[in-house]
């Protein structure tokens, strides 16, 4: 391994170690449907929680807190768009499609009935100097299908660049910042494995967030609710504003906090 990958490692893990709950409130620009409950209000609030997901993470890619990055959303060469909470956000870099990673929660949102989840939205930044065959940092919910006895397994995938308005902006773009609405009409969805094949929704032919939820009734979150990248193609830039119901989830270089 060289040394920039190495020590993109380094930096990657340190900043997982880093992590920390912080008070503030999220800007009026982000919008008030972003507004969650208060920490102390909902149990979803542990800041340890929350890190690259190992058994899910291949290669060397790189998942770190970081301030920024700034967007351009008028095209001009000086960057001003803040991140739509706080100063700052999860950067995620993956070098290749035989890489890929995950982050996210493995603990607290155990037990989630997929029918219960009626707001799963974020922002993604892509800096880079094209979207041409870029796949983005999808939403990823590891599940038990609730299907077959004998088939207790399956990721639930959110495809940004696959989905339509009002799930993905009318006009997607780089070195901007831009919100996803993985739960609204023209999202892009996909089950892994047996349970694809079984509902009619594989990577090839997806279907929308509420198709997912009438063809999966019984279907429960089991071991993680992720960002995942990969493996598919190259990607730099970052996520932030994680909401799920009512609780939203602000990535900063100090860890995860949960917005008031």
């Amino acid at each position: 391994m060289g040394i920039a990958k190495r020590l993109t490692c380094v930096l990657s893990g340190a900043a997982m170690v880093a992590t920390a709950l912080v008070a503030a409130g999220a800007p009026a620009s982000a919008g008030e449907e972003d507004k969650g409950q208060s920490a102390s209000s909902y149990p979803h609030s542990r800041p340890s929680t929350w890190g690259v997901i190992g058994r899910n993470t291949l290669g060397s890619p790189n998942a770190v807190f970081r301030d920024g990055p700034l967007g351009r959303p008028d095209g001009n060469p000086s960057a001003t768009q803040s991140p739509p909470f706080g100063n700052g956000s999860l950067g995620i870099i993956v070098a290749d499609g035989t890489e890929k990673i995950d982050f996210g929660n493995e603990t607290d949102f155990a037990g989630l009935r997929l029918e219960d989840i009626n707001l799963l939205h974020y922002w993604i930044y892509v800096g880079m100097d094209s979207l041409s065959g870029v796949s983005l940092p999808g939403a990823l919910l590891e599940v038990d299908p609730g299907l077959d006895p004998n088939v207790t397994y399956s990721s639930l995938v959110y495809l940004p660049e696959d989905s339509e308005s009002p799930s993905a902006p009318e006009t997607p773009a780089n070195n901007v910042w831009q919100k996803y609405r993985a739960n609204n009409g023209g999202s892009a969805w996909f089950a892994t494995g047996a349970t694809g094949a079984a509902i009619g929704c594989t990577g090839s032919d997806p279907c929308s967030f509420a198709e997912l939820k009438e063809k999966l009734p019984d279907a429960e979150i089991t071991y993680s609710l992720a960002i995942s990248k990969g493996r598919d193609n190259a990607f730099v830039g970052a996520v932030d504003g994680l909401r799920i119901n009512e609780q939203l989830y602000d990535f900063e270089f100090s860890g995860v906090r949960q917005l008031d």
